[in-house]
């Protein structure tokens, strides 16, 4: 039977930490060891939830929690991070969502999805932001139509919140981005199983911004990271009353 635990990564058991570092280098391939490293210290401040069984780390996933003040709510509301999200590649099922509901219900409360919630992650997998938009209706960056609605800026909560972890931000034609720590990673044999959206905007989205790269007859993770944001509130039943996120 599978179990679930959350700890700070500095406070992994040898063997735990050896095994996402295996987790790490399978995802980053052309990561340095210094990267690896600080993903198995505290130096962000992330919590590490893994998935296990029998002793074996079937998933990871990082999260890191916030109450702060957005541009969405005129109080303090929970400002969720989503970090890496790894799997051993036996696991089949969805790690980030089993873990992101017991983070969430652990550690904002059972009837967290009630709540107004804000969330932050940087993806560099079309796939991974489909998922975010359908958990966050309104996000920025916005692909495609989403009804009418206030448009707001939130590009100094933006710098606010990524200038104390010290990632460098570039906003850019209404977007957000930042130089991720690793070279490309050749995903060719992935990239219609692991990476590829089903909506084929956000993947013309992302190969426009070269976030993907073809290149000749293979795809490319390319290490640039989209910073998406997103605001949930589940008591706003009128499509017309939500808010457009703009940069």
């Amino acid at each position: 039977m599978s179990q679930l635990i959350q700890r700070k990564p500095d406070k992994l058991s040898n063997k735990e930490k050896n095994q996402v570092k295996n987790l790490l280098i399978r995802y980053y391939p052309t990561a340095n060891e210094e990267y690896v490293n600080s993903r198995l210290s505290s130096k962000y401040d992330f919590d590490i939830v893994l998935l296990k069984t029998r002793g074996i780390v079937l998933g990871a996933s990082y999260f890191k929690l916030d109450k702060l003040k957005s541009p969405f709510y005129n109080k303090a509301i929970p400002v969720v991070y989503f970090g890496q999200a790894l799997k051993n590649e036996y696991y089949e099922g969805s790690v980030i969502w089993r873990t992101g509901h017991w983070y969430s219900k652990k550690n904002i409360g059972y009837l967290y999805l009630l709540k107004r919630i804000v969330g932050l992650s940087i993806i560099s997998t079309p796939k991974v932001f489909e998922h975010f938009t359908k958990l966050f209706r309104n996000h920025c960056p916005n692909i495609g139509s989403y009804g009418g609605g206030i448009s707001i800026s939130i590009a100094n909560f933006l710098r606010s919140t990524y200038r104390k972890r010290g990632v460098q931000l570039k906003f850019e034609n209404n977007y957000c981005f930042t130089v991720l720590d690793f070279d490309p990673i050749d995903i060719t044999d992935n990239w219609e199983r692991h990476y590829m959206a089903k909506n084929e905007a956000i993947n013309e989205f992302f190969i426009k911004n070269e976030i993907i790269k073809f290149e000749g007859d293979r795809i490319y993770d390319n290490n640039i990271g989209l910073i998406a944001c997103g605001y949930r509130n589940a008591w706003n039943f009128s499509p017309k009353r939500q808010v457009g996120i703009q940069i």
